[in-house]
């Protein structure tokens, strides 16, 4: 399963999302995390301007230290008079000219929104949970269920109390099923073995690619390969038994055959950050592939060299 689309955003801003229409019956909002990342703020007693560039000061706070960066972009105010307008906590900020507000925003998602010429680490997401959205009325209804969600509520509460020198950010996405097909034309079958090797191809040529694969059984074990690959702090069930035959959840891909099933994530592009936890190293680009045989019963389709 590849991700398709991704967006994060906080708890307030829940109700917005199905106004953008960003997820839709296409592409559905399927799973979410709930990651953090140092706190960011802004210097409310620096603000620098002229008639080429603009200057703010933002403050990134770690659980031992305080680092400041200095921003400068463009200044298309078409005027030198304004100011920087925040107030604690200083998340906030808004710059007013004479003519009204030009910037009103957070500052975190500000300073994500350019490509900048130092370290921004400091945005990249830790993730600390991971659960479905999708229901059973489908994607429409997916970030309003998240609004209810106990279990993600509780998740969330816990995360801001235990980690008041950091943000708690919910990265919505939406995966896509993408199918590999390889054979061997090395081994030699009997006549019986081809035709029988035949029809069982086209039955899963048929089920994956016409009939498809049920889309609750899909979401049910891309959350589980990602938790498998992540291990997020807060997740427990599938954490160490991902595959297991035993999982109703996903069982179709065994009845189906399929040698293997893989997740990957490309998350630069989309959010314009990495995403890493304790036991995944921070990457643009992850990838992790789960073999729904043991080694024993079946070679993966991947190791067939």
């Amino acid at each position: 399963m590849n991700l398709y689309k991704m967006m994060i955003l906080q708890q307030s801003e829940l109700g917005y999302v199905n106004q953008q229409n960003y997820f839709d019956e296409y592409s559905p909002c399927h799973l979410y995390f709930v990651c953090r990342r140092p706190r960011l703020t802004i210097d409310p007693d620096f603000f620098q301007i002229d008639k080429q560039s603009i200057s703010l000061k933002i403050r990134v706070h770690y659980n031992d230290r305080i680092s400041e960066h200095q921003l400068k972009f463009h200044n298309n105010l078409g005027t030198v008079n304004a100011k920087l307008i925040s107030e604690y906590p200083y998340s906030k900020f808004q710059i007013m000219t004479e003519k009204g507000i030009w910037s009103d925003a957070k500052v975190s998602p500000f300073v994500q929104s350019y490509n900048l010429n130092f370290d921004t680490s400091f945005l990249d997401l830790e993730v600390l949970y991971i659960g479905q959205s999708y229901g059973v009325d489908g994607a429409r209804t997916a970030p309003d269920r998240l609004k209810q969600h106990s279990t993600l509520q509780g998740i969330y509460a816990e995360a801001i109390t235990n980690n008041p020198d950091s943000e708690i950010w919910r990265a919505l996405a939406s995966f896509e099923q993408v199918n590999i097909m390889m054979m061997d034309g090395r081994t030699k079958f009997t006549e019986e073995e081809l035709e029988t090797d035949k029809n069982r191809m086209m039955h899963v040529f048929n089920r994956l690619n016409l009939e498809g694969i049920n889309e609750q059984q899909k979401i049910n074990f891309t959350e589980a390969a990602l938790i498998r690959y992540f291990q997020p702090s807060y997740n427990i069930i599938y954490k160490d038994t991902f595959p297991n035959p035993a999982h109703k959840t996903y069982s179709e891909c065994y009845e189906l055959d399929i040698n293997s099933v893989a997740i990957e994530m490309h998350t630069t592009e989309m959010i314009n950050c990495q995403m890493y936890s304790e036991k995944a190293e921070k990457s643009p680009w992850h990838f992790k592939k789960f073999l729904l045989h043991s080694p024993e019963e079946r070679r993966s389709m991947f190791e067939i060299l």
